[in-house]
């Protein structure tokens, strides 16, 4: 099976784009044609269309020698049936989810992107407000690269 993936932040300008451009440059360098769509969504915030924040596009470009930047979309209900794993990237994202979902995730597709980050669970630092937009592409990645391994393993949609 070739999971698809979809990341979800508050506005879809900042970590989600971030690790959609990571995940879809990891597997296009490993030549891994393991996964389906790989995606990102906002829940609120900007409007749809907005481009992705010039520090996620920056850090990108300076970390791994890559162009991404992609319009802003929101969440929509018919995501759950798109996407095999629905990974926010806070707790606040994730009751949001869940409140979209009216609190029903039988396939248990919902989850928060750092349960699988080998260094540690917990909520991904919004660099809109911070400006760490480096801690926050080390931490993407790393998770980028523990779901690919996971998925190599069979143990991704465990």
């Amino acid at each position: 099976m070739k999971p698809s993936v979809l990341f979800v932040c508050l506005g879809n300008i900042c970590r989600s784009p971030l690790a959609h451009g990571v995940m879809q440059h990891l597997l296009k360098q490993e030549g891994n044609s393991q996964f389906g769509m790989i995606d990102s969504c906002g829940m609120y915030g900007e409007p749809e269309g907005e481009p992705t924040h010039r520090g996620s596009v920056q850090v990108i470009k300076q970390k791994l020698g890559v162009s991404f930047s992609k319009g802003s979309r929101h969440w929509r209900k018919s995501d759950y049936e798109k996407f095999d794993l629905i990974l926010t990237m806070d707790r606040s994202n994730f009751r949001d989810v869940m409140d979209e979902l009216q609190n029903q995730d039988p396939l248990k597709k919902v989850k928060m992107f750092r349960d699988f980050d080998p260094a540690g669970q917990g909520d991904v630092p919004d660099p809109y407000y911070t400006g760490g937009f480096d801690g926050v592409f080390k931490m993407v990645e790393r998770t980028c690269r523990n779901l690919i391994d996971l998925h190599a393993q069979g143990k991704l949609l465990q």
